[in-house]
């Protein structure tokens, strides 16, 4: 495992270890390596997402900081592109945010501590997620914001085709720093 690029000065792009022989491919989603390099990240729920339809977009989602939550995401199969966005009001990078392409071919991750916003669009059909986080607790602190908020300027790369209603209904940041 390797710490590829920081990103706002505290979430990171991973490239996982992995490895190919006569069985198939193999890659270490999650290991000790992680705490020897100063990620104190211990996963209290792993999700696998199922998006079969290319241009399905979630996000921008976040905790408030009551109840914080780390992630840390990764892509089985298929290939999606991860937003993080800076949702920490007094950060000088404020509402920036980055994109990172995550496949099972290029075996990068994203490490997406708390205080930043969370975005995930496949790029392929059939593109399956495996996604952590440090904490599994009430989903009345998991908030969203627009991701078509002009404060944010995020830049999908191709068109959204699936998308939930909450993701839709989201509110802009203006309200949120109301």
């Amino acid at each position: 495992m390797e710490i590829v690029k920081r990103v706002f000065d505290k979430a990171l792009v991973i490239k996982l270890k992995s490895r190919t022989d006569n069985r198939g491919p193999m890659t270490v989603a999650y290991g000790e390596e992680f705490a020897a390099k100063g990620i104190e990240f211990i996963p209290k729920e792993t999700r696998v997402y199922t998006m079969p339809k290319k241009g399905t977009f979630f996000g921008i989602h976040y905790r408030e900081e009551k109840d914080p939550m780390d992630k840390f995401v990764t892509v089985v199969h298929g290939r999606g592109t991860d937003y993080i966005v800076d949702l920490r009001p007094d950060s000088p990078t404020y509402l920036q945010w980055e994109r990172v392409e995550l496949s099972a071919e290029n075996a990068m991750a994203v490490y997406v501590p708390a205080g930043f916003g969370h975005g995930f669009q496949t790029l392929e059909d059939d593109t399956i997620q495996l996604y952590s986080v440090n904490t599994s607790g009430d989903n009345a602190y998991s908030k969203t914001v627009s991701y078509r908020d002009e404060k944010i300027g995020l830049e999908l790369e191709i068109p959204v085709t699936e998308i939930a209603d909450y993701d839709i209904e989201a509110p802009l940041v203006s309200i949120l720093e109301s």
